[in-house]
């Protein structure tokens, strides 16, 4: 990418709030928007891009579009690409300005509250969707993400995936390869393991793959075919399973680490996704790591966290993966890297923490669902 790139990218922000002294009126943004040919296509564009997973195009082509007119379609759609590259805490702070200035339609302050919640903040998301509902009383997204936030791990359905509300990421197949047909489904939470070009999921979920076509899709929507590896002996005593991807997948800047395993009352993470068969972002779950689980290598999660999701350390680094819960506790298991006998980590030289959002932003490539379509 070029420095002239990269330097509008970095200023965008600054562009967009600047934009507002110069053409600012929400009652006209549709006729001063409609009065602009070019950025009408330039904004298909961009969605077109979008869909078929160019997120870097699409970011340069809604930025552009946001250039020419201060308005909520061109934001709304680099949020949306923002999250499609994997850049959560730009999206987040790009939806906050659009949430609290176009007010006007619930567009924004819906995306911002999804958002913020999959990140962990269910006391401001709902408090962000509240002023949404009681500035558009009766709003169909309004009540549909209600709904959704019924659930503790909330899934997009319904108009919740129409491309002009979209609260997920669109589907992306990696290489020349077919992707999940219509039927697939949901089967389990899986990890990103092995330089991208493996994941681990719990030995539980085999059975639901047995004769199955098999898929993983991460946070970003990119998906790829998957093979079960059921000899590993050495996994399987581990409770877990291996799945060979037929592409790697991308890592971007996560880490999994090759050190000691996380002392216990240290702060931990964990992504997942809910039980929803199409493309969605995962979400964020946090809490203090618990100690071990009967003298095993097995460990209390601390936190509430289903099977099969990465867990990541106060840094933001993958050090272990859920598993089912032992007497009503969730649990987690270290990586197999990990040497059984290990005490655990005095804490951390350096910054003890990072934030919650760079926390997600690191575990978007490693969340896995992994979908299977059963033989007819």
């Amino acid at each position: 990418m070029s420095v002239v790139a990269l330097a509008r990218r970095g200023s965008v922000a600054l562009l967009i709030l600047g934009a507002c002294g110069a053409l600012h009126a929400h009652d006209g943004e549709a006729a001063a928007a409609a009065r602009m040919p070019q950025r009408v296509a330039l904004l298909a564009r961009a969605q077109a891009e979008l869909e078929h997973g160019d997120a870097s195009a699409a970011l340069d082509d809604f930025e552009r579009a946001a250039m020419m007119l201060h308005a909520a379609d061109a934001e709304l759609g680099l949020i949306r690409a923002a999250m499609q590259d994997g850049q959560y805490r730009r999206a987040l702070a790009f939806c906050a300005h659009t949430a609290g200035e176009h007010t006007d339609d619930a567009d924004g302050g819906v995306l911002y509250a999804w958002l913020l919640r999959i990140g962990g903040q269910a006391v401001q998301a709902s408090r962000t969707l509240a002023d949404a509902r009681a500035r558009a009383p009766g709003d169909a997204l309004v009540a549909a993400v209600d709904r959704a936030f019924a659930s503790p791990l909330p899934v997009a359905d319904g108009v919740l995936l129409q491309p002009a509300h979209r609260l997920a990421p669109w589907p992306v197949i990696l290489g020349t390869q077919a992707p999940p047909p219509a039927s697939a489904r949901f089967a389990s939470n899986a990890v990103l393991v092995d330089d991208g070009g493996a994941a681990l999921l719990p030995l539980s979920a085999l059975p639901s793959l047995a004769n199955a076509r098999v898929w993983v899709r991460n946070g970003l929507g990119q998906a790829t075919a998957a093979t079960p590896d059921a000899g590993d002996a050495a996994l399987s005593a581990r409770g877990l399973a291996r799945l060979v991807l037929a592409a790697r997948m991308p890592l971007g800047d996560s880490k999994a680490t090759t050190g000691r395993v996380p002392f216990a009352g240290s702060p931990g993470y964990a992504l997942q996704f809910g039980n929803g068969d199409a493309p969605a972002w995962p979400v964020l779950t946090q809490g203090f790591l618990g100690g071990l689980v009967r003298d095993s290598e097995l460990r209390k999660l601390g936190f509430d966290g289903g099977a099969g999701a990465p867990v990541l350390d106060a840094k933001g680094t993958l050090v272990g993966i859920t598993l089912a819960p032992v007497d009503g506790d969730a649990t987690w298991r270290p990586l197999p890297s990990f040497a059984a006998s290990q005490p655990p980590a005095p804490a951390p030289a350096g910054p003890a923490l990072v934030a919650p959002d760079q926390v997600y932003e690191s575990g978007l490539r490693r969340a896995l669902q992994v979908l299977v379509d059963a033989p007819r």
